[in-house]
């Protein structure tokens, strides 16, 4: 245990390290990228115009969610395959620090770093939508903001590991987690209602932890303990198939394979 925090932080120090060298290298490119999100969510807020300052929370809180959540997902799911294809996947499993102890620092190191992205994001918008506005939306429930948030962000964060666990079979796997990305951007109820949603979104949605904060800061708490389990449903699934697939990876000399 008194080695478990510091090869963590090594982690999300070297990730860090390793962002700021991306950033200087591509800022343009993160800076494109900032502004077509924020282009995109004022295109749909004002195709559906907001009527309360709750309302422009939610659907600023839950675009700032999905938002950073995209980041996490994105990082999880390419980092095997970004490792194997730099040559670097050997180096990095011959470090002292456990694989799970790489992953956790991987997400602590994503999760902070894409927060700044977030926080620009959000910051604009609130000035763009009226930031009094805003503000008074956040106040009145802010509780809800922060718990159903950290929630969801669990759920998220274990589709990210189920998707990263079949990364290492499926090494073209990034395709279909911008598909499912996108879904979850549209039809997680922070900018459609979900009473104008076929009966078959509702279903999947059902399963989105996305979907479950955004009824969680509308609806308040009861629906705490169903967007809980949901949440670590996807975490001990993601756990298991990245397990299952990285035994399958080490037997069949897969894992520094990009192809």
């Amino acid at each position: 245990m008194s080695r478990l925090f510091p090869q963590i932080l090594n982690v999300v120090w070297a990730s860090f390290l390793k962002k700021r060298a991306e950033y200087r290298r591509y800022w343009f490119d993160f800076t494109v990228g900032l502004i077509i999100k924020f282009v995109f969510f004022l295109g749909t807020l004002y195709a559906s115009p907001i009527q309360t300052g709750k309302e422009a929370t939610v659907k600023l809180f839950g675009f700032s969610l999905w938002y950073l959540s995209a980041h996490l997902i994105s990082k999880l799911g390419n980092t095997v395959i970004e490792e194997a294809y730099l040559g670097t996947a050997e180096q990095v499993l011959s470090t002292k620090t456990a694989p799970w102890k790489i992953l956790i620092g991987v997400v602590i190191a994503e999760i902070a770093l894409s927060s700044m992205w977030v926080t620009l994001f959000f910051v604009c918008a609130a000035l763009m939508i009226g930031f009094s506005e805003i503000l008074s939306g956040i106040v009145s429930m802010i509780t809800e903001i922060v718990v159903f948030g950290g929630v969801s962000l669990i759920g998220m964060t274990g589709i990210g590991v189920f998707i990263l666990g079949l990364s290492l079979r499926l090494k073209q796997v990034g395709a279909v987690t911008e598909v499912l990305l996108y879904y979850l951007l549209i039809f997680s109820g922070f900018f459609l209602s979900s009473n104008v949603l076929p009966t078959a979104f509702h279903i999947l949605n059902y399963f989105s932890p996305l979907s479950w904060a955004v009824q969680g800061v509308n609806e308040g708490w009861p629906v705490f303990f169903p967007a809980l389990g949901i949440s670590l449903l996807w975490l001990a699934m993601g756990s298991l198939v990245l397990k299952q697939q990285w035994h399958w990876a080490r037997k069949n000399g897969k894992i520094g394979s990009y192809v």
